[in-house]
């Protein structure tokens, strides 16, 4: 969910690491969507040539496949990470935060490859659908056990039903990205960013 940049290195050997490969697709496609990605643009992106593209993945919707596991995967790693940093709430509110600020440094916000996916591939694409879905139920549950740690540390009191406040907080989460996608006056992002506080009390 966070913006990460990656380099594309000069001169490409013509041997590569299929997870290095995939982690440059996945950023090409979160900054491009599915529909807006051809082959060709996949080839560049990952510095290889169509031929060794197939030697090694059978199709676009293979690689883009990978790709949302790819980013579930290293979100999560993460997150652990600035978890045992800062504690679990802490994490949460950073997020929400990081991606507030994504704006004033970039000057956009890519929001949550996840859930930019399944706006995109709503019956559409129904394999891919099913994934997303699927991975994005991964993501509450991870996150329902960030909030049920939070609260056994005592940084969250909230008494409601730790999935139920999981799916409340990334509900937030994706309607302020919605909203910074759109340009919304900062002081509504900040009320917004507040009710998640409060939320996580």
């Amino acid at each position: 969910m966070t913006n990460k940049s990656i380099k594309n290195s000069i001169g490409r050997p013509k041997t590569f690491e299929k997870d290095d490969v995939i982690k440059l697709a996945m950023y090409h496609f979160w900054e491009h969507g599915y529909d807006n990605t051809s082959l060709d643009d996949l080839l560049v992106a990952m510095g290889i040539k169509k031929s060794s593209f197939y030697r090694t993945f059978k199709s676009k919707e293979e690689i883009f496949s990978l790709s949302l596991h790819l980013y579930r995967e290293e979100t999560f790693q993460l997150l652990t990470y600035l978890k045992n940093e800062i504690g679990a709430k802490q994490t949460l509110i950073f997020l929400i935060k990081d991606t507030i600020e994504q704006l004033t440094i970039n000057g956009k916000v890519k929001g949550c490859l996840l859930m930019n996916s399944g706006k995109e591939c709503y019956l559409k694409h129904p394999h891919l659908s099913n994934q997303i879905h699927l991975e994005l139920e991964e993501f509450t549950e991870f996150v329902t056990q960030f909030i049920n740690e939070a609260k056994k540390n005592n940084e969250i009191k909230n008494t409601m039903d730790n999935k139920k406040l999981a799916i409340r907080f990334l509900t937030l989460y994706n309607g302020i990205v919605m909203m910074l996608q759109a340009k919304n006056d900062m002081k509504i992002i900040d009320d917004l960013l507040s009710f998640v506080e409060e939320l996580l009390i």
